[in-house]
C-alpha cells in the first residue's frame, strides 16, 4: 500500500490548528476595536435596521447593538487578516489551502482504496460460495456515498487560482457582504463601511480605491460565498440513498455540511 497520511499526520506537518487559534485570540483582542468602528457616530450601519420582532419597549440603541454584534460576527476571520501583512496574508492562505486540499485528495485515495477490494472482510475461497458480508456491503455503500462528496469537493481544490494577498479578504468576506445585502445596504454605503474598517486597522493595502474595493473584494467575495451556499445545498442529492435509514443518511449529510464549511474559510 502506498504511502498516504493521514489526517493527523497532515494536521502536524502544517499546523492548521495554530492558525485557527491565532484567529481566536485576535478576535477577543480586537472585537472591541472592530464594534467601535462599525459603530463609529457616521458608520453606514447605523441607517439600516432589521425586523427583529423586539417590543416597542426596546430602545434603536439596542437594535443598533444587535446590528452591531451580528456583523462583527461575520468578520471573524477577516479581523485576523486585517492585522497581517501581505506576505503574512498570503502565507497564511496558501498554507491552510495546501493543507485542505491535501486533506481532501488523502481521504478520497483511502477510500478508493478499500473500495478497490471488494472482498474486505469476505475473501472467497477457491470455488466455495461466500456468504453476502452485509456489514461490509453497508459500509461499502457508506463509503461509496463519502466518496462522491469527496470527489466533488477535491475537484473545488484543484481548479482554485492561486492565492494572493487578497485571497483571505475574498473568502471571508462573503459572509459579511451577503448580511450587508440582506440589510438592504447600497453599494456606496458598503464600500464606506469596508474603507473605514481598513482604515481604522491600518490594512497593509495601498489600493483601497472605491471600485478597487468593490470588484477585487465585494464581487469575489458573494461569488465565493453563494458558490459554498450552493455546494451545501447539493449535499443532500449527493448522499440520497433508498438503502439506509433516514437517520444515517441525515448524519452523512450533518458531517458533509460540517466539513465544507469548514474547509471553505480559507
Amino acid at each position: 500500500m502506498r504511502n498516504i497520511p493521514t489526517t493527523k499526520q497532515l494536521r502536524n506537518k502544517y499546523d492548521p490548528d495554530g492558525v485557527l487559534e491565532a484567529i481566536e485570540i485576535s478576535f477577543k483582542k480586537n472585537l472591541e476595536k472592530l464594534r467601535s468602528s462599525l459603530n463609529h457616530k457616521d458608520s453606514p450601519l447605523l441607517k439600516y435596521n432589521r425586523d427583529l420582532q423586539i417590543s416597542l419597549l426596546d430602545s434603536n440603541e439596542k437594535k443598533n447593538e444587535e446590528i452591531i454584534d451580528d456583523v462583527a460576527a461575520t468578520l471573524k476571520d477577516t479581523l485576523y487578516f486585517m492585522t497581517l501583512s501581505k506576505k503574512d496574508r498570503t502565507a497564511v492562505t496558501q498554507k491552510m489551502k495546501v493543507y485542505h486540499s491535501n486533506l481532501v485528495k488523502n481521504q478520497l485515495a483511502r477510500i478508493e482504496l478499500l473500495l478497490d477490494d471488494s472482498e474486505i472482510g469476505s475473501p472467497k475461497h477457491g470455488h466455495d460460495p461466500t456468504p453476502k458480508h452485509k456489514g461490509m456491503n453497508l459500509v461499502f455503500h457508506i463509503l461509496g456515498m463519502i466518496k462522491k462528496d469527496l470527489e466533488l469537493e477535491n475537484d473545488h481544490w484543484s481548479n482554485l487560482s492561486r492565492s494572493g494577498y487578497l485571497t483571505g479578504f475574498q473568502i471571508s468576506m462573503g459572509e459579511f457582504f451577503a448580511m450587508l445585502k440582506k440589510l438592504g445596504m447600497t453599494q456606496k454605503d458598503q464600500i464606506t463601511l469596508v474603507q473605514r474598517l481598513f482604515d481604522d486597522f491600518e490594512v497593509d493595502w495601498n489600493e483601497g480605491d472605491r471600485e478597487n474595493i468593490k470588484l477585487s473584494l465585494q464581487q469575489p467575495a458573494l461569488a465565493n460565498y453563494e458558490t459554498t451556499q450552493r455546494n451545501i445545498k447539493q449535499i443532500s442529492s449527493t448522499f440520497f440513498s433508498k438503502s439506509l435509514s433516514e437517520d444515517l443518511v441525515s448524519d452523512l449529510i450533518d458531517h458533509a455540511r460540517i466539513m465544507k464549511k469548514r474547509l471553505r474559510r480559507f
